[in-house]
């Protein structure tokens, strides 16, 4: 059992380690459920055991005590697990971002010794053997035969990257390891942002991770019944706070699913479709969640009783806002600590009358102590500001390798006589005691920046940008406007430099939170008498540029002008071309909800976040916005003629206007070319995908060549199949014959859309055949052009690859933590039906040299060749790779610009 709320810490100092804790409660809730994951639960004893297994696992491979073990997972249960078997084997783990660029982690791996990594299949691509200490071994289960890595030369041991799906992981032992932890045994590796030009690692022990869970659960009484939402990346220790302390209590973690919701305030939807209790959120996120519901006028999820902001100087204005926005009763806390206090170390709950001017960070947690010292480190007085140490067992021990940074961190001190010296760590942050016994903070020592509620050393991407041949010097500095915080780099550079280019160079270095959005070239660095940068001489912030990859095109209708306005506004940028990237341009994921809540402020219409990813450009986002027709005449709200779906479950407009699409597929868009366009062709395209993981891997691809299409253009219209995207469909009775009458149905549609003459069809692997079995069936389609995108032509040997994919990832295996036997027709999570599955296997090169289409081709990327001889058919050959067969590109995007331009070129004859 945990201790009891009163007096948690006095219990501290007796456990030896957070294991403990946990197993405890594993023996008081054993069936209560741990982690909900994806429609997956794992109750207590499951995660138990499986982290026994893994630790267990990890000690045959004979691992030193206290190794570090890099773990480069997505948000899972597998993750949770991977956490707590590597304490359980005596180890630490280093969590590592698969967002950060290759070099950082290489750094990483180095500098923290990794030998072993937990990491997902499709991220084996991060860890090369160039610049690493070693490489060489195979995935558990796999030959050496098979193994993309390859030994480095000079290398000084063995990098194993170890797949967590495969079960030889999960074949050891679920006993709990013979492993003896104390309280100082290293827990995890935390890596940070360092002035000296590279990240640093913080190392938190056992004590300290115990004493801030306990405090964690006696501040937010935390509950049995409650269900945190974890919801941050594994490598911001906030997600220490959102799995630890709730494991304690035998509480549920619920992990964000991987796929983004088709909401249009999707941290709501997230909170109330899983019941969510317990929130802990960044700052910026919290703001932007805040102006999101206020613009759609929305209210907090009733289902909410905890919400913990934290990482960054609250905006009353918000926390008033927000006050508007509850109705009902939360427990509101204002979080405050560094990665060295183990995650928060001072809370403020503001009582129900609070309203002053500015939020303090509050009262030391339990089991720490806080101090406000002077440049002598004695105290200063009440209002007086000082420097902010932070003090109690719940202290990291230092910075792996570096012993100069530790002992300037953390530093001893004796107050009021006393005779033992305590140890307390420097902050580096200003603040001063309120009358209250509060803390408010009062700014930075140093030049160290919060942005996005992340730590970053200025200094860090200054190095960056020197390792640019063409910069002399820089200089980084944080900058503010309306609220929004904006990286801002002051530049001398030697020849022609442009922001694209020194962007693009720096997101190779750094991640993409350090990437300044600003940059201002100048020609000299101005300096004081001392020989330092001159801060308050150099030239304004207004005068930056951002990034461009083209030359400025303006707006050039009304909503592409309001849209621009709105973009202006928000990236703080006084001039934006209608093709600008809006990431490229300084977004964020935290910006877009801003975009998406000024958007609905003025027209009144909510957009899903995930339709903002898919249209990043003014361009593309006017056009998801109107769903009209190329009519010239026609304006965003000319919608007599066209049907668009009102609920928003496409990515662009769509629009549904058979009934006889419910049985099998249906339209998942139809895109016209933009308002006013001189190159409306009266040609559409039919564009068909593939089936289960194919389809998920060829959508955006898909989805941004009808935007491509569109914009030169073309009518373009997206199938999509039941069962695999938003649609709805009896998919158990579907077949060939179903698909292919719903294909010429839609074809037969197309030819009667305004202005249209033509109509041709492009298919990927499997649509391919669908639609050259559409141009010899039964009334078939006539097609002007007929495009098949390596197209499935043995149908026997791709069912076998499909099946080798499922034996893969889902068969008997413990992807989802429990045991999965082998569905019949069950192909990687799609139902495959069984005449569906006879059909597939009899497709065979005939199939294509009786297709009557008269202009056809076929598109290859670099995969098995397709079968030559076929008659009539002309075999083009780009320079993309898809590797549809490949293992460790399941699950991901791939880009097809070679692609996109042949299928303009084919189109355009």
């Amino acid at each position: 059992m945990i201790p009891s709320a009163t007096s948690p810490i006095d219990c501290a100092t007796d456990m030896t380690s957070f294991v403990e804790l946990f197993e405890r409660q594993v023996q008081t809730t054993p069936h209560a459920v741990a982690i909900e994951f994806e429609g997956t639960s794992t109750s207590y004893d499951e995660l138990n055991r499986r982290a026994n297994q893994l630790a267990n696992f990890l000690l045959k491979r004979r691992l030193e005590p206290e190794e570090r073990i890099g773990i480069c997972l997505d948000r899972s249960t597998v993750a949770i697990v991977a956490m707590l078997g590597i304490l359980k084997a005596g180890c630490a783990f280093v969590p590592l971002d698969p967002e950060f660029p290759v070099d950082r982690l290489a750094y990483i791996v180095e500098h923290a010794s990794i030998r072993t990594i937990l990491c997902d299949s499709n991220y084996r691509y991060l860890f090369p053997a160039t610049g690493l200490p070693a490489a060489g071994l195979p995935l558990v289960g796999e030959s050496t035969e098979n193994n993309r890595l390859q030994t480095a030369p000079d290398s000084c041991g063995a990098l194993e990257l170890l797949d967590p799906e495969d079960p030889r992981l999960w074949s050891a032992s679920s006993e709990s390891p013979d492993v003896l932890l104390s309280s100082d045994s290293l827990a995890y590796v935390m890596y940070t942002s360092g002035s000296t030009g590279k990240p640093k690692g913080v190392q938190i022990e056992h004590r300290s991770l115990t004493t801030y869970c306990l405090a964690d659960v006696q501040l937010y009484h935390l509950q049995a019944d409650d269900r945190t939402l974890q919801f941050s990346t594994l490598n911001f220790d906030v997600a220490i706070e959102e799995i630890y302390p709730p494991l304690l209590v035998g509480s549920a973690v619920v992990v964000r699913p991987r796929v983004r919701a088709n909401a249009a305030i999707e941290l709501s939807h997230l909170i109330q479709s899983n019941a969510i209790t317990a929130l802990h959120i960044a700052t910026a996120y919290w703001n932007e969640w805040v102006d999101l519901m206020s613009a759609s006028q929305s209210t907090v999820p009733d289902c909410l009783r905890l919400v913990i902001v934290t990482g960054e100087k609250i905006s009353v204005e918000h926390y008033r806002r927000w006050k508007n926005l509850c109705d009902h009763s939360i427990l509101w806390c204002n979080a405050y600590g560094p990665t060295e206090t183990t995650v928060t170390c001072t809370a403020f709950i503001p009582p129900e009358d609070w309203n002053d001017a500015q939020m303090p960070i509050g009262k030391p947690l339990p089991g720490y102590d806080a101090y406000i010292l002077d440049d002598t480190l004695a105290p200063v007085g009440e209002h007086e500001t000082g420097a902010l140490f932070i003090g109690g067992p719940a202290l990291a021990r230092g910075y792996l390798g570096r012993p100069d940074l530790t002992e300037k961190a953390f530093v001893q001190i004796q107050l009021n006589g006393e005779v033992e010296p305590r140890r307390i760590y420097r902050t580096g942050d200003l603040a001063r005691w309120l009358p209250s016994g509060d803390i408010e903070f009062a700014g930075r020592v140093d030049h160290q920046m919060k942005v996005g509620s992340y730590r970053i050393e200025p200094g860090e991407i200054e190095s960056a940008i020197h390792q640019h041949p063409n910069v002399r010097e820089s200089l980084v500095i944080c900058d503010e406007v309306q609220g929004q915080k904006y990286l801002v780099a002051y530049v001398v550079q030697k020849d022609g430099l442009e922001a694209a280019e020194l962007m693009a160079f720096l997101r190779e270095r750094l991640p993409v939170y350090m990437v300044p959005s600003r940059y201002v070239f100048i020609d000299t660095m101005p300096k004081t008498i001392n020989g330092k940068i001159d801060r308050t001489a150099l030239p304004p912030t207004s005068v930056a540029v951002v990034a461009r990859d083209s030359a400025k095109r303006e707006p050039s209708s009304e909503l592409e002008c309001e849209l621009a306005a709105i973009w202006s506004n928000v990236l703080n940028v006084p001039d934006v071309s209608v093709d600008d990237d809006f990431f490229l341009m300084g977004g964020s994921s935290l910006l877009v909800t801003r975009v998406i809540a000024q958007i609905t402020a003025r027209f009144d219409r909510a957009i899903p976040v995930r339709d903002f990813f898919a249209n990043p450009t003014i361009a593309s986002l006017a056009l998801q916005l109107s769903g009209v027709s190329g009519d010239s005449t026609a304006s965003a709200s000319s919608l007599e003629t066209i049907q668009v779906s009102r609920d928003l479950r496409s990515r662009l407009p769509a629009i549904n206007p058979f009934d006889c699409y419910s049985l099998g597929c249906r339209i998942a868009g139809i895109h016209y070319p933009p308002f006013g366009t001189s190159k409306r062709r009266n040609h559409a395209v039919l564009l068909a995908p593939s089936y289960g993981h194919e389809y998920a891997r060829a959508h955006r691809n898909l989805q941004q060549l009808a935007i491509l299409l569109a914009k030169s253009g073309y009518d373009v219209i997206r199938f999509d199949y039941a069962g695999t995207g938003n649609s709805d469909g009896e998919e158990r009775r579907l077949n060939v014959n179903q698909w292919t009458n719903d294909l010429r149905a839609v074809a037969e549609h197309a030819c009667e859309l305004p202005k249209v003459a033509r109509v041709s069809g492009l298919g990927v692997r499997l649509g391919a055949c669908l639609l050259c079995h559409a141009t010899h069936h039964p009334s078939p389609v006539k097609f002007d052009r007929l495009i098949c995108w390596d197209p499935v032509v043995d149908g026997r040997k791709y069912w076998n690859v499909i099946d080798a994919f499922h034996h893969r990832e889902l068969h008997d295996l413990t992807r989802f933590l429990i045991r999965r036997e082998s569905r019949e027709f069950e192909r990687l999570g799609y139902a495959w039906p069984k005449p569906l599955i006879e059909d597939v296997q009899s497709i065979e090169p005939s199939l294509f040299t009786r297709t009557l289409a008269q202009h056809k081709q076929i598109i290859t990327s670099k995969q098995e060749p397709v079968p030559c001889g076929l008659d009539g058919w002309e075999l083009l050959n780009v320079s993309d790779e898809v590797l549809w067969e490949e293992h460790q590109y399941m699950s991901s995007a791939f880009a097809s610009p070679d692609l996109f331009q042949t299928v303009v070129n084919i189109l355009e004859g």
